[in-house]
């Protein structure tokens, strides 16, 4: 799997989520992202907080996903861990 491959299975995975409020929806934070020998690790944040810097669309829990590069599976991560737990 390459890295344009990995974005659109995390930009697919968030699209899941529809349930954020006022229309917004998720985002990438691609200055953010990690590669590893493994494959990757995608940040996120809300459009509207990425947009306007509000802290009122600001997100809270929202876990690094990781794809997996020999498999291409999306993998949840979790808060209270450092990456490298993952």
């Amino acid at each position: 799997m390459n890295y344009e491959d990995a974005v659109a299975a995390v930009e697919k995975q968030l699209a899941k989520i529809d349930d954020l409020p006022g229309g917004d929806s998720l985002v990438l934070v691609s200055e953010h992202t990690i590669e590893r020998p493994f494959g990757w690790v995608f940040f996120y944040t809300s459009r509207l907080y990425r947009d306007t810097r509000d802290i009122k669309y600001a997100l809270a829990g929202n876990a690094p996903l990781i794809v997996n590069r020999s498999s291409g599976e999306v993998v949840p991560t979790g808060t209270a861990q450092l990456l490298e737990h993952y």
